[in-house]
């Protein structure tokens, strides 16, 4: 069964009392599972996850309509192979997602091929925010402390293929 990797935001949904963040991912959980697959996540910075999927290929290409995949499949894959177009997709992936230029200039250089996606994926789990809820607003608000993520690698074990 294949895998791929996604760049997945988190949503918001009501339970019981309270307000629950939660992977958008998990709004598939049941078409990824029916057949044995799986999926794993990691959260990042920007309200945003790293999801690894194993399922079906019919759900990954309708996952693909919906979430950023991360255009490699295994974590020691070279980026040089990607066009340039590519690669300014994911370096302006990162940026969104609220690391500056300089943060990934000084881990990458001006040239993402050079590295595998582990490398990648690594540095964009490298930190993420605490967020809380502001009842006030009504939302979750990202001014907390940097927290570590859980690792790429685990995300990786958890989830085979």
């Amino acid at each position: 069964m294949p895998v791929a990797w996604y760049i997945v935001p988190y949503k918001i949904r009501a339970d019981e009392a309270e307000l629950i963040r939660y992977p958008a991912i998990d709004d598939y959980t049941r078409q990824i599972y029916a057949n044995g697959g799986q999926w794993s996540e990691t959260e990042v910075l920007g309200n945003r996850c790293i999801v690894k999927v194993r399922a079906a290929a019919a759900v990954l290409a309708a996952l693909d309509s919906i979430y950023k995949r991360i255009p490699k499949d295994r974590l020691d894959d070279k980026l040089g192979t990607l066009s340039g177009a590519i690669k300014s997709a994911l370096r302006n992936e990162i940026l969104a997602a609220g690391y500056s230029l300089s943060e990934i200039q000084d881990r990458f250089g001006s040239d993402l091929g050079q590295y595998t996606l582990r490398d990648v994926l690594h540095f964009m789990a490298s930190r993420r925010i605490e967020p809380r809820y502001d009842k006030s607003a009504s939302s979750f608000v990202f001014d907390g402390p940097a927290r570590p993520c859980r690792s790429i690698d685990e995300v990786d074990a958890e989830v085979s293929g």
